[in-house]
């Protein structure tokens, strides 16, 4: 007898630009729910995300968790251009802030020293500084010289911005360390196009915009008491951001979006980080009809959302070391911003469109595996039911192959899960009289319309399981597709085998 083939070996990222049948071993077709790798087993599903606020006057359209001498303070401007404190403990009271214009972010504040800036998106107001010297939070608006920029950054205790109207191809730079006095009107830098966006690392200012990214490198811009030693340069003219708010920072570097894939740079060099993940084509046509979109990192993961214009949205995840790529599902974000861990664990929040609340979003990453007697589902009330689809496996040289059965070796757990089922090897097909809480189906082709049903897997109760279901085909290769039915206390899928072996090569 043939030994079973291990299919998944260690497989956990998706990738689609390569033909399905030739994919390399270490990508899935598709993987959605899935936190792989980081706890538990190869592929442990993701648990359910959790409100972070009770409800406001609008959507969070942008926010920061600000550090202040006093403390961090959770900042959240609403789609009602109303400004939000938000208590970061149960039950996540929302308090309006007085003071301040009304502003309409095209992006999310910034920290400076021990300020938090904010920029009105609509070009109409002058940036406000948010401060909190004894504890309690003051809205002040910037001095009427200042630029009514769209986007801004802080560089070397400066305020730094762009997209003013009438000017929104023009860097404009604060007097150093005194964000609230009147503005000099030399310290200005011109582009060649509307500015987008904008982003500060250790030496480098990166001014973003559609189709194209500039840098500026330098100490000081000149002013009116001399010449300074900053110069903006091209950095890459194929390359833009179409969103501020898919903007954020991750060991030095800056991780944007736009239309050409999700990318990172140093300042030096830019990386298509969609292209190194193999998703390229994935995300070219997903960014296709988007309305929003927004990302943001959390420890060394990339979450971004693209919402469309059909109501629809994707959210995908990218492992920064690893470059590879899965999705989550029901995450429909406009908006994303993270802690720096200053106080407490980090932490990452995201405005969910449509509910006028936020929601905390590490839950996803770190389900409870052990003692949980809850089943994972979103705040909203929506199941977590992960699934995955396998490459086309042709299973060595062309030709017919005998098919026979696939194992997959899994612990799912739901409460009234019979003891019986407990370290069952099943050696009978079919599904059992238990509520089912795994489907597995094949196809034969690489691009069938729809799997095959092999049959249903029970839930586990203690621990690892492995059970068989029949295939009896002989494909020239095989996908697999394992679906989660119920919702579960714990989901782990520990390897996908097939005992597959080959025929006459002549035979057709």
């Amino acid at each position: 007898m043939s030994a079973p083939v291990d299919l998944l070996q260690n497989a956990w990222a998706f990738a689609r630009d390569f033909p399905r049948d030739q994919m390399p071993r270490q990508y899935l077709w598709d993987i959605v729910d899935y936190v792989p790798v980081i706890i538990d087993a190869n592929l442990t599903g993701r648990g359910g995300w959790q409100w972070g606020s009770q409800a406001m006057g609008g959507d969070a359209a942008a926010g920061i968790v600000g550090a202040f001498p006093q403390g961090e303070k959770l900042l959240v401007i609403g789609t009602n251009n109303q400004w939000y404190e938000v208590t970061q403990t149960d039950p996540f009271p929302v308090t309006p802030v007085p003071g301040g214009t009304a502003l309409t972010p095209k992006q999310n504040p910034i920290q400076g020293g021990l300020n938090v800036f904010a920029f009105d998106g609509n070009g109409a107001a002058v940036p406000q500084i948010l401060s909190a010297p004894s504890g309690t939070l003051t809205i002040a608006n910037m001095d009427a010289t200042a630029p009514k920029a769209k986007y801004g950054t802080y560089y070397k205790d400066m305020v730094v911005v762009g997209g003013t109207p009438g000017e929104d191809n023009v860097v404009r730079f604060s007097v150093p360390k005194s964000p609230t006095v009147a503005w000099d009107s030399v310290s200005n830098l011109g582009s060649n196009r509307p500015i987008t966006g904008m982003a500060a690392l250790r030496a480098t200012i990166i001014v973003f915009h559609n189709g194209s990214t500039d840098r500026i490198r330098g100490a000081a811009p000149s002013r009116s008491t001399g010449e300074g030693d900053m110069q903006l340069e091209p950095l890459f003219d194929r390359v833009g951001c179409g969103d501020a708010r898919s903007i954020a920072y991750w060991q030095d570097n800056c991780v944007f979006a736009d239309e050409h894939g999700v990318h990172i740079t140093d300042g030096a060099v830019i990386r298509n980080l969609a292209d190194q993940g193999g998703i390229l084509y994935y995300w070219r046509t997903l960014y296709a009809n988007q309305v929003s979109v927004a990302g943001n990192v959390f420890l060394s993961y990339y979450q971004v959302t693209v919402r469309r214009a059909d109501g629809s949205n994707t959210t995908l995840v990218c492992d920064l070391n690893k470059r590879q790529w899965y999705r989550f599902s029901n995450c429909y974000a406009l908006s994303y911003f993270a802690s720096s861990g200053t106080s407490g664990v980090e932490r990452i929040y995201a405005g969910m469109a449509g509910t006028n609340r936020l929601a905390r979003l590490s839950p996803m990453y770190f389900p409870l595996t052990t003692g949980n007697t809850v089943v994972n589902a979103d705040a909203d009330g929506k199941s977590v039911l992960p699934v995955f689809e396998t490459p086309w496996y042709q299973m060595g040289r062309m030709g017919r192959k005998r098919a026979r059965f696939a194992y997959l070796a899994y612990d799912v757990r739901a409460s009234g899960a019979p003891a019986d089922f407990e370290g069952l090897v099943a050696e009978a097909p079919g599904p059992r009289a238990v509520t089912p809480m795994l489907s597995l189906g094949f196809m034969n082709h690489p691009f069938d319309a729809a799997y095959t049903a092999m049959g249903n897997l029970p839930p586990t109760t203690h621990g690892f399981t492995r059970y068989k279901l029949p295939i009896n085909r002989a494909p020239y290769g095989i996908a697999f597709k394992v679906t989660q039915l119920q919702p579960s206390t714990v989901t782990r899928i520990h390897n996908l085998e097939a005992d597959i072996g080959p025929l006459e090569p002549s035979r057709l």
